[in-house]
């Protein structure tokens, strides 16, 4: 223990001081033997005194000391938890709370430092998360772009042969009062899949080159009207209703274009519901929602609604391109096109554009 060993040697200098200065006084001292006597008693009682001192000062400096050492020992063992109890009198209680007030700060630091550790953890994962779905995006676009930039190729060097083949067609049909009803037939035919081939062509071409025409100020409820009309007729021999409600706002934006997305989506709805139905195109300012009452969409179709050529139509019913089209035409004007299934039943998709 340190306490004893500091308190002995702090005691013995003292004596060995009083001693020895008492001794030289003794040694030089001439008189009678009641002088010497006098100068034993002398040295008796300074040695007393200096038991006394050494008690005082282990009572009062020393073992104060050694408890605020055993505590802090203590207190770095169990991570600074332990308090510091402040002991003894005057200076060295001082430095009992001093060392409480330095504990109390090296905690209250320690836990913001802790909290501000957490904090910066979870907005890395959060940043993390957003540069992994930021790089997710980029890849999907650099894919799309692609399939855009190939289907654009693939168009114009098929696009100038079926052509050829429904100008054909078309010439063989003028002359069809010579040809069997039988050849009459195929010729139709061959015109039919012709004119799928430039439709799905041209919608190719679309996809690959976003149609940049000229954009004018166009009322979105007179867009969502005209297309309306336009798929009235396939609904109605469906036994399908579509109605048209609200009121929109003008918005910049290609006209033909527009009515091109309104009109596709209305006609998918019209085709995902049951006869007695209704189709509702919903206007709200810049907004145009297109709502049915059909299946719905199932949730492993939900993200790749509007991928290229992904289709959940029978073979031959559809080419998977008119909802990657209207969504590419939609982000050409800056807006987006997002699609969800209604509560109850049915979809519904809605497709918001900028404001002037």
């Amino acid at each position: 223990m340190r306490r004893p060993g500091l308190a002995l040697k702090l005691s013995v200098l003292l004596m060995l001081g009083v001693v020895g200065a008492m001794l030289f006084d003794f040694s030089l001292t001439t008189g009678s033997s009641l002088d010497r006597a006098r100068v034993l008693v002398f040295v008796a009682l300074a040695l007393g005194m200096a038991m006394v001192g050494a008690i005082v000062l282990d009572g009062l400096v020393i073992r104060p000391l050694v408890r605020l050492s055993g505590q802090a020992r203590r207190m770095v063992a169990q991570d600074y938890r332990e308090p510091f109890i402040p002991t003894g009198f005057d200076e060295p209680r001082e430095l009992g709370e001093a060392l409480e007030h330095l504990r109390e700060r090296v905690v209250a630091e320690r836990e913001a430092l802790r909290q501000a550790n957490a904090e910066l953890e979870a907005r890395v994962v959060e940043r993390s998360g957003a540069l992994a779905e930021a790089q997710r995006a980029l890849l999907e676009r650099e894919r799309l772009a692609s399939v855009g930039r190939l289907a654009a190729g693939v168009a114009h060097e098929v696009n100038n042969p079926a052509g050829v083949i429904l100008g054909r067609a078309a010439l063989l049909l003028d002359d069809a009062s010579s040809l069997p009803p039988e050849a009459v037939e195929d010729l139709r035919v061959i015109m039919r899949q012709a004119e799928r081939i430039r439709d799905i062509t041209g919608a190719l071409l679309r996809l690959g080159r976003p149609n940049r025409g000229e954009r004018a100020g166009v009322d979105l409820a007179e867009v969502a009207a005209s297309a309306a009309g336009l798929a009235r007729p396939e609904a109605a021999a469906r036994g399908v209703t579509v109605q048209l409600e609200g009121a929109g706002e003008e918005v910049t934006a290609d006209g033909a274009a527009l009515e091109q997305v309104v009109y596709n989506l209305v006609r998918n709805a019209v085709q995902a519901s049951v006869a007695g139905a209704v189709v509702e195109v919903v206007v709200q300012g810049n907004r145009l929602g297109v709502l049915d009452r059909g299946a719905g969409i199932p949730a492993n179709v939900l993200p790749h609604l509007f991928e290229p050529f992904f289709t959940t139509k029978p073979l031959g019913h559809g080419t998977g391109l008119g909802l990657a089209v209207a969504h590419g035409i939609v982000a050409d004007h800056g807006g987006t096109l997002l699609a969800e299934n209604r509560a109850g039943g049915g979809a519904v998709f809605v497709m918001t554009l900028p404001r002037d």
